[in-house]
């Protein structure tokens, strides 16, 4: 280069005079930074080449870098949520798998029932099919105890361990449930969560019971403790159809109701389900007035069975209808009961008894019996089928009629009710034997008097059978044979009691005496006169033809502090016996003449005690004069409050000064509660152990049952399979939706986060190219040397 005369040369640079020199500091800073935002835009080019990503920083594009991240973590929930659908979807394959197999398992049980059930299998075949239903048992255990990948399907979100177990390993009777009632569930997406698991008990019970003719009857009796021909046998039907418990609790009680109504004593039932405790229970209101006994034939009622007895000019408590063959009572007599019954009708004159409305079994117009005894013979094979005895003889031309209910076809719903121990009874709490109303022994028991019919005879005495008499008329009887057996005259007399008035009349039967006298006070035995106790004035004699009672007698006595007390417990609903308060009624001391006025003073005594504690509890105490016993309940007129009522007759606090004795009741507590049921489950393994049972017991209508059972468990099981497909095509769906969702959000993120790999080469070789011409300035303006400063 030539410099003119106005420049210098100074190594390879070219220094115009006059100019200002640059600091070398400043130029070797200005270098540095020009230098090192080149090697920076570099690196960032060289990572965009590794990466292939031009936002690799929030550095790089604030705003981008965001929505990456936004984009990143929809793709990740994403992806989370596709790795729950496979796995619900392997939770539902299994349990499909599984379910299949309890469906062919069912049908396997139902087909060997159907077989068994028929008429020609014997109970051999019968019992050796158990074997059989303990295998489908035992399989499906194992299917309801389904595993995938370690977890357990079935149980709930007790995943961890087997939900289902035998009660005994050895010797089983049901299958036990330990997990949940929480189906185990997957999140599907950010809004939807899927039950893939199942609640076992759910799945292996049911929440519906088919009723048909194999369960649909309920045969019941009602008893108002006056006699045998009192009690009342009724059969009802619940319509066919399917039910919840809470439904087939109102059907039952619908049926009760209806069919008392109809053909019993108008009793009002309440059916019950208990949803916590799984139980039935039955009871009637306490509305009938006086004693009922309700008894539930759950197990006799399909029995072959005498009702409807009648009788005329016979004692019809007296009458025992003895069935010595029930099978051999195959023909019914006509609908309605009443309108054609069998009648027997004694003929004096012949010795024979005479038969009216034979419904079909070729009875002979006249069998030969005596008064007291007839025998039929219903199938002609010369052995008795019915055998009647009467306590007291016909008289000419008396008749006993009867209905014939055979052996029932139908079934009764008892078993699905919880009821499985037979028939049960509801008995309100009663004497426990016949209320003492007097008592005579050798210091109360004699009775002094003199005859006159024109000759006075000498004293006479009559002895009263020592004993406990709880019927008046029955020691008036004993009264007058006492007389009569000691008359010196042979009288007839007629003694008597006059519940009304309370008092007995002692009369001759006739007219042979001019006068009777009663040596109440001047007889020889006058220190043990029953005198007193028949209510009769023992201060003096008393003269005349008929002697009534001076005083009404007393057949109860209350004395404070010695036999006044009942001690009782109300268990209202919720709560139990042990939780509940004892009360105390408190009896009015007293004279009671006639057993009414004394239940009535109890009752009253009860009520106020209630009344005291708040509950105000209305109760119906009676006596039966055929049972000669006491009654006590809750009076449901208006509505029944109790479940339990406990008379604390032995456990009471004031178990010594209790009324127990004068009522004709032990001392042991006795309690009025509904009739129960066990627990009830309709589930698949109740109906093979029942099935089970009834197979080892020959049962043929226990296998009928357990056929429609096992129908209504196919059904279900048959919906659950629908379900478990729904929601295979639902998660499917929601999966598919899914990927295609990560699609779009994945290139999306590739639009803002990728680079364009053309672009991005050549950015580089841009960016290499500066950064190589850089680094050759810098290498000059760093070689200057101090010579060029001189």
């Amino acid at each position: 280069m030539r410099c003119s005369a106005h420049c210098w040369r100074s190594g390879n640079t070219h220094i115009k005079e006059g100019m200002m020199r640059v600091p070398n500091l400043s130029l070797y800073s200005n270098t540095n930074y020009q230098l090192n935002l080149l090697t920076n835009n570099l690196n960032d080019a060289n990572e965009i080449m590794a990466t292939q990503k031009q936002i690799n920083s929030i550095s790089d594009d604030p705003v981008g870098f965001a929505q990456v991240l936004d984009l990143s973590a929809s793709i990740d929930n994403l992806e989370q949520f596709s790795s729950n659908i496979d796995m619900g979807i392997s939770w539902l394959s299994s349990s499909e798998s599984a379910i299949d197999t309890i469906q062919t398992e069912i049908i396997d049980a139902k087909t060997l029932a159907i077989q068994l059930a028929n008429a020609s299998a014997s109970a051999t075949e019968r019992a050796n099919a158990v074997e059989s239903i303990d295998g489908i048992i035992e399989q499906l255990l194992s299917m309801a105890n389904t595993q995938v990948n370690g977890s357990y399907i079935f149980g709930g979100t007790e995943t961890d361990t087997a939900p289902f177990a035998y009660d005994d390993e050895d010797n089983p009777t049901s299958v036990v449930y330990s997990g949940n009632n929480k189906p185990f569930s997957i999140q599907a997406s950010s809004t939807s969560t899927l039950a893939v698991g199942r609640d076992g008990e759910a799945l292996f019970g049911e929440v519906e019971i088919l009723v048909d003719s194999t369960n649909n009857k309920i045969f019941f009796q009602e008893d108002p403790g006056k006699g045998e021909n009192s009690v009342v046998t009724l059969d009802g039907t619940i319509p066919d159809g399917s039910y919840t418990p809470e439904e087939l609790a109102i059907a039952v009680e619908n049926v009760l109701n209806s069919t008392s109504g109809t053909d019993g004593y108008g009793l009002t039932y309440e059916v019950d389900y208990d949803a916590d405790n799984q139980t039935f229970s039955i009871m009637n209101d306490g509305s009938y007035e006086g004693f009922m006994q309700v008894d539930m034939l759950w197990e006799s009622g399909e029995e072959a069975r005498i009702t409807n007895v009648n009788t005329s000019k016979i004692l019809e408590e007296g009458v025992d209808i003895d069935v010595l063959n029930g099978d051999a009572l195959t023909i019914e007599t006509p609908d309605p009961e009443g309108t054609a019954p069998i009648r027997l009708t004694w003929d004096e004159e012949d010795g024979v008894w005479n038969v009216l409305n034979d419904p079909g079994y070729g009875l002979e117009l006249e069998i030969d019996g005596t008064d007291s005894q007839v025998e039929l013979d219903l199938t002609g094979d010369g052995v008795s089928d019915i055998m009647i005895t009467m306590e007291s003889p016909a008289e000419d031309g008396g008749y006993i009629e009867f209905d014939i209910d055979a052996a029932s076809e139908e079934h009764s719903i008892g078993p699905d009710l919880g009821f499985n121990s037979g028939d049960v009874s509801y008995v309100p709490p009663s004497s426990s034997s016949a209320v003492v109303l007097r008592s005579f022994d050798n210091t109360n028991n004699v009775i002094d008097f003199i005859e006159d019919n024109g000759t006075v005879s000498t004293q006479r005495t009559a002895v009263i059978p020592e004993g406990d008499y709880t019927d008046m008329d029955e020691l008036a009887n004993d009264i007058e044979t006492a007389m009569e057996k000691a008359s010196y005259y042979n009288i007839n007399y007629e003694v008597s009691y006059d519940s009304d008035a309370n008092k007995f009349t002692i009369e001759e039967d006739g007219s042979d005496l001019v006068d009777l006298q009663m040596l109440w006070n001047s007889g020889t035995n006058s220190t043990v006169t029953a005198g007193d106790d028949l209510g009769y004035d023992t201060s003096a004699d008393a003269a005349g033809l008929t002697h009534t009672s001076d005083n009404r007698v007393a057949l109860f006595t209350i004395t404070s502090g010695s036999n006044d007390t009942i001690n009782f417990k109300e268990v209202l609903p919720g709560s139990s016996e042990g939780e509940t308060i004892e009360l105390t009624a408190t009896i009015a001391s007293g004279d009671y003449y006639d057993p009414e006025s004394l239940a009535r003073a109890v009752e009253d005594a009860m009520e106020d005690a209630s009344a005291d504690f708040g509950n105000r509890v209305d109760y119906e105490v009676s006596y039966s004069y055929n049972s000669q016993t006491f009654s006590i309940e809750e009076d449901g007129t208006v509505d029944r409050q109790l479940d339990e009522l406990v008379i604390l007759w032995g456990t009471g606090s004031d178990t010594d000064k209790s009324a127990a004795d004068v009522m004709g009741f032990d001392e042991t507590d006795v309690t009025a509660a509904p009739m129960q049921g066990d627990p009830i489950s309709w589930g698949i393994f109740e109906t093979l152990f029942d099935l089970r049972d009834y197979l080892g017991a020959n049962d043929v209508d226990g296998i009928q049952r357990s056929i429609t059972r096992l129908d209504t468990h196919y059904d279900s099981i048959t919906s659950v399979l629908s379900d478990i497909g729904m929601k295979y095509d639902r998660l499917t769906t929601i999966q598919q939706v899914g990927d295609e969702n990560v699609f779009t959000l994945t290139e999306r993120r590739s639009m803002i986060e990728d680079a364009d790999f053309a672009e991005s080469v050549m950015d580089l070789k841009a960016i290499q190219t500066a950064y190589e011409a850089s680094l050759s300035s810098t290498a000059q303006i760093i070689n200057i040397s101090l010579m060029d400063y001189i």
